[in-house]
């Protein structure tokens, strides 16, 4: 009797170990299952939606992008980045062989190159530089699979740059970035950029992108399935999210953060973020202003939302723009200057 007692217990203990054995695989089934569909979400590349271009304030980013693609001068151009991907991007020169002033123009997630036309209009008609409007990988025509969330893209970047010193050595080059395309300009300067990029300009970066997944996910929050919200809390969901780029996409995007690449800057920089902003918090550009390590400026634009800071207030945008620039070197907006050489200071 005592020795069945013992089998009985023995087999109901072996029948709750594998049922919590299969609970617990289930559970980690849906924690894995959730962050995944999050990863689709978060870097899982997004088209532009023409219907967006009807939305109140977006008319002037529409009129940029059919400025862009009716360019006569615009031309496709192509380079390839270090882990092969072929990236496109469009160029448009001026007539002048004279010029050698470039702006590189970087759009933001789930865009493409010509959500940039609104800024290419400018500095090609304004500043009469020429314009290069790529689009980050994954986007646009460009190779990809997954979002680089700036830290891929930043390495893309200096294949641009070498793409136009290859073409032009006497290049001066200035970098002007919205969103996410602004943090792959950050931590471009980050890293070891050749002297012809003598400036660029920040417009609503983020800081870091753990932080900003975290600040998305709890954002967005009362819209997820009860389960998810109560079971994984947004620094578990951001470091699963974090496990599965490193399967899927090969790369950890802990890496992207251009709060840290700041601090080895010394690139010339004018961060800009509009007070209103409700996709990457405002206090992201005061981070990223304390920590630059490099000549600095700012400019807030009261009553602005996400890259909405050339729209609402576009003379003080581009104001303080050219200020930024003739404060940094004569060379960028100027090519008529013939007594001083343009990388003396560099």
């Amino acid at each position: 009797m005592a020795e069945n007692d013992k089998e009985k217990k023995k087999t109901s203990g072996s029948a709750v170990g594998t049922a919590l054995g299969f609970a617990a695989c289930a559970a980690a089934g849906g924690l894995l299952g959730a962050a995944n569909y999050f990863f689709n979400l978060a870097l899982v590349p997004k088209q532009h939606d023409p219907a967006q271009d009807n939305r109140p304030g977006e008319e002037a980013y529409t009129a940029g992008r059919r400025w862009m693609r009716g360019h006569v001068a615009r031309q496709d151009v192509f380079t390839f980045s270090e882990d092969g991907k072929q990236l496109h991007g469009n160029l448009i020169r001026q007539g002048d062989p004279d010029c050698h002033r470039y702006a590189i123009l970087v759009h933001g997630f789930g865009d493409s190159a010509e959500a940039m036309g609104l800024y290419g209009k400018q500095y090609y008609e304004e500043y009469g530089m020429h314009v290069l409007l790529p689009d980050l990988r994954g986007h646009g025509a460009s190779e990809g699979s997954f979002v680089g969330m700036g830290w891929q893209d930043s390495a893309d970047l200096a294949r641009w740059v070498s793409f136009i010193t290859s073409m032009d050595p006497d290049a001066v080059i200035v970098m002007h970035g919205i969103s996410m395309g602004a943090a792959a300009i950050l931590q471009a300067t980050g890293k070891s950029l050749p002297g012809q990029v003598k400036a660029v300009v920040s417009d609503c970066a983020f800081a870091d992108c753990i932080d900003e997944l975290t600040y998305q996910y709890k954002k967005h929050e009362e819209s997820y399935p009860a389960p998810v919200k109560k079971l994984i809390p947004a620094p578990l969901m951001v470091q699963l999210v974090r496990l599965i780029g490193l399967i899927r996409a090969h790369y950890d995007i802990g890496k992207a953060s251009p709060v840290e690449a700041v601090r080895r800057s010394l690139t010339p920089t004018l961060f800009i973020h509009g007070e209103d902003d409700d996709v990457i918090p405002p206090d992201d550009m005061p981070r990223l202003y304390e920590a630059a390590n490099c000549e600095k400026h700012f400019l807030w634009v009261k009553h602005a939302g996400h890259c909405q800071s050339v729209v609402v207030d576009p003379d003080r945008y581009w104001g303080h723009v050219t200020n930024f620039y003739n404060d940094v070197s004569p060379w960028i907006l100027n090519d008529n200057i013939t007594d001083a050489d343009p990388f003396a200071d560099l």
